[in-house]
C-alpha cells in the first residue's frame, strides 16, 4: 500500500541505468478521496490508486528519471490502467 516505498526500494536494488516497468491503476484528478480510500475497492485496484501527478512525483522523489506513464484502457469512471516506466540514473 506504500507505493512511494516500493519505488524507493526498486531504485535501491536496480543497478545504475536499470529500468523499472510496472502496470498499475492511475486515478484521474477528479476521483474523490472516499473512492480512493474504499477498502472494498482494493480488489479492483481502484482504492489506493495514485493520480498521474502523484505517481510521477513519487518516482521522481525516489530518484528515477525518464518517467513515462501510458494509459492502456479505462477501468473505472475516474481511473485507467497504465504502463509505468522509469529509469535509474547512471552512477547512482
Amino acid at each position: 500500500t506504500d507505493k512511494a516505498a516500493v519505488f524507493r526500494e526498486a531504485l535501491r536494488v536496480l543497478r545504475p541505468g536499470g529500468r523499472l516497468a510496472v502496470t498499475d491503476v492511475i486515478a484521474d484528478e477528479e476521483m474523490d478521496e472516499s473512492t480512493r480510500a474504499d477498502m472494498a475497492a482494493w480488489t479492483g485496484c481502484i482504492a489506493g490508486a495514485l493520480t498521474r501527478r502523484e505517481c510521477e512525483s513519487a518516482l521522481r522523489d525516489a530518484g528515477f528519471e525518464q518517467i513515462a506513464i501510458s494509459e492502456t484502457h479505462r477501468v473505472h469512471e475516474h481511473a485507467g490502467s497504465a504502463i509505468i516506466r522509469a529509469r535509474k540514473p547512471d552512477g547512482r
